[in-house]
């Protein structure tokens, strides 16, 4: 049986033999998706959780128990994703979907379902660069939030942990996210419903 998430930070802060290269194999995934999230282009996400697991492991005397090994993870690559967006060391802005298709990618950010035509992921596509540019105009600690929540599948309580802010906080700020993107996809031209939920489950 493979430790769990703290039992394997600890053997990574005590250099014990094979505990980073677990890590790097389990974090893989979600620090993906979040970084397309931000970045949103596949050889920079890559880059960034590439760098990140490196940070990582240098800062790793730095960890706290009381933080959950992926809480304290995800705010050292959002930190990351962020300096990259600032000093525009970025590369071409790419949709999440095509990202997520590419067949070297970690996983797909969505399975494709066999019987899907070609209009139905067209209008897919289409979609989700409506979503994107939604999540894009929130302001920057809701856009934040809302990306750690739905890219970084943290449970609120962890988004909480890992930005020092109260529980309510983070959920005020996902529900007017998720309200400031719904009421951006109704004014398009057609109006679109997303499928986007509050994520008000813990």
């Amino acid at each position: 049986m493979e430790p769990d998430d703290f039992a394997l930070m600890d053997g990574i802060r005590n250099d014990r033999e094979g505990a980073f290269e677990t890590l790097d194999r389990r974090y893989q995934r979600r620090p993906y998706r979040l970084a397309c999230a931000y970045l949103r282009n596949h050889e920079d996400a890559l880059d960034a959780v590439q760098e990140t697991l490196g940070r990582i492991y240098v800062a790793r005397g730095s960890y706290r128990p009381d933080a959950h090994p992926f809480t304290w993870a995800a705010r050292i690559l959002g930190n990351h994703c962020i300096d990259l967006i600032r000093h525009r060391r970025i590369r071409p802005v790419v949709s999440l979907e095509a990202a997520s298709d590419r067949p070297d990618g970690p996983a797909p950010l969505r399975l494709l379902s066999p019987e899907e035509s070609p209009l139905e992921r067209q209008e897919r596509r289409e979609l989700g660069q409506k979503i994107e540019e939604a999540i894009s105009a929130l302001p920057a600690t809701q856009r934040e939030i809302f990306m750690l929540r739905h890219f970084g599948e943290m449970r609120l309580e962890e988004i909480a942990a890992s930005r020092g802010c109260a529980l309510g906080t983070v959920k005020s700020s996902l529900h007017r996210a998720t309200r400031a993107i719904r009421d951006y996809l109704s004014r398009c031209d057609p109006p679109v419903t997303s499928g986007t939920g509050e994520g008000e489950r813990t």
